[in-house]
C-alpha cells in the first residue's frame, strides 16, 4: 500500500524560478502548467510560492521574494505512504523531494499522489460513501459572489456546490474563481443586464464565475476512480450523487487524510513466522497490508498480529500452505487457520475456548488460504461487535 519511496511517483524534472522573478512571469509559468505550487531556488536553499498569494499581489511586477516560504522538505527514499502523512501534517498541497545532501531532485503533488491511488488496491476497495462529507454547503446560482466568499471564509471551505431553483447541481465555485476571475480577470466581467446599470462585482450573481458542468461521481464509486478523475481533470473536489441528486462531496483532501489515517492504523506489529517461496511474496505483503487494516479498524485495538506459515506438499509433489492467524485485542486473542482443507476458527478469552470448524472445498492457492484465515478473524471480531462483547 503505497509503500514504494517517494521519488518514484514524484515529479522528476522540476520547473523553477530564481527570488527576482515577477510575480507576473511566475503566475504565467503556474497557469501554463496548471501548477498550484512554484519551487523557487535561491543557490542552495529551496523555497516555494503557491498561485494564491500570488494572484493577490497589488503589483504584479514585484519579484516573488515577497510571497516565497520555507517548505516542508521530504526526502526522496520517504515511503509514499509517509509522504503522504508529511504533506497532511504540513497543510502543504506540494513538497519538494530531497536527496541526502540537501539538494532538489523533484517534487510530490496531490495529483502525484491521486495519480498513483489510481490504481491502488486500497482506494478501490473504498467508496466515496464512507470518507464523503455529507450534506455540502451549496447556494444558488443567483445569489452574490460575496455571499460565496463569506461563506468560504466562515466555514473554511475551499469551494461551494452551486444549485439551480430545482435544486439541480449548477456548477461550483472555488477560492480560486473568486481570486483568478473577479480580482485577475482574462476579461471584463458584465456589469449590469441594462444600459446605465452598475453592479459592484461582489453583488454580481455567482453563476457568472462558477465551473459548469460539474463532473459527478456515484455515491458507490470507489475512491481509486475518484482519484483518476481528480488527477485527470486538475479537480480538487468530486460531487457525489445518488440516483442523479446530490448527497455528498469528495475532496482530495478527504482522500489524503483518508490515506494518512490507514498509515496511523497499519502501525501494527505484526509478526510473520516460516518461509514463503519468492513467487508469493509479493502477493502476500499485499493480501496481509490490507486485510490488517482492515482487521484494526474492525477491532479498533490491537496489541499483535502474528502470521505463521507452514509449507506442505501434497502426494502429488505440488506445494501447499497451512496459515495460522493469531490476534491479540485487549480482552481476546482470535485464532484462525487457513488450509486448502478449510478454516478453523479459535477464539479464546478470559479462559473460555470456543471451537468452529468450517468446512469448505479443497483450494490450493496460497493467496485464497492467506485471505481466508485474515478474513475468518475479521469475521469473529465483527460478530462479537455485533453481540456487544
Amino acid at each position: 500500500m503505497f509503500d514504494e519511496p517517494v521519488i518514484g511517483i514524484c515529479t522528476k524534472e522540476v520547473t523553477t524560478v530564481t527570488p527576482d522573478t515577477s510575480i507576473a512571469k511566475a503566475i504565467g509559468i503556474m497557469e501554463t502548467n496548471n501548477f498550484h505550487n512554484l519551487v523557487v531556488l535561491d543557490s542552495a536553499e529551496i523555497y516555494m510560492v503557491n498561485i494564491q498569494d500570488l494572484l493577490l499581489a497589488s503589483n504584479p511586477e514585484s519579484h516573488v521574494d515577497a510571497f516565497m516560504f520555507t517548505p516542508h522538505r521530504i526526502h526522496k527514499d520517504t515511503q509514499t505512504i509517509d509522504a503522504i502523512s508529511e504533506l497532511v501534517n504540513s497543510g502543504q498541497r506540494g513538497a519538494p523531494i530531497v536527496a541526502d545532501d540537501g539538494k532538489l531532485v523533484g517534487i510530490v503533488t496531490e495529483h502525484d499522489i491521486m495519480k498513483r491511488g489510481a490504481d491502488s488496491l486500497i482506494l478501490k476497495d473504498t467508496t466515496a460513501a464512507k470518507i464523503m462529507i455529507h450534506d455540502p454547503v451549496c447556494m444558488e446560482e443567483t445569489e452574490s459572489i460575496g455571499k460565496a466568499r463569506s461563506i468560504m471564509r466562515k466555514s473554511s471551505l475551499g469551494r461551494i456546490l452551486v444549485v439551480d431553483r430545482a435544486d439541480k447541481i449548477a456548477g461550483i465555485v472555488t477560492e480560486g474563481d473568486i481570486v483568478r476571475k473577479l480580482y485577475k480577470p482574462k476579461k471584463k466581467m458584465t456589469t449590469g443586464e441594462f444600459t446605465g446599470e452598475k453592479v459592484p462585482r461582489m453583488e454580481q450573481h455567482v453563476s457568472l464565475i462558477m465551473n459548469s458542468p460539474v463532473i459527478t461521481a456515484d455515491v458507490d464509486t470507489n475512491l481509486a476512480e475518484i482519484a483518476g478523475l481528480m488527477q485527470k481533470h486538475d479537480m480538487l473536489a468530486v460531487t457525489v450523487v445518488k440516483d442523479q441528486s446530490l448527497t455528498g462531496i469528495v475532496t482530495i483532501s478527504d482522500i489524503m487524510r483518508f490515506l494518512s489515517e490507514l498509515r496511523e492504523e497499519a502501525k501494527i506489529d505484526v509478526e510473520i513466522q516460516g518461509t514463503i517461496d519468492d513467487e508469493y511474496k509479493a502477493i502476500a505483503d499485499e493480501i496481509i497490508d490490507k486485510e490488517v487494516i482492515k482487521i484494526a479498524r474492525s477491532a479498533k485495538r490491537i496489541h499483535w498480529v502474528k502470521i505463521v506459515i507452514k509449507k506442505e506438499r501434497d502426494r502429488g509433489g505440488v506445494s501447499y500452505y497451512k496459515i495460522g492467524v493469531h490476534v491479540k485485542t485487549p480482552n481476546k486473542l482470535y485464532v484462525a487457520y487457513g488450509e486448502p482443507g478449510g478454516t478453523k476458527t479459535r477464539m479464546t478469552a478470559r479462559g473460555v475456548e470456543e471451537v468452529e470448524v468450517k468446512a469448505d472445498k479443497r483450494r490450493w492457492d496460497f493467496s485464497e488460504v492467506l485471505k481466508d484465515a485474515l478474513m475468518s478473524v475479521r469475521g469473529q471480531i465483527e460478530h462479537d461487535r455485533g453481540r456487544g462483547r
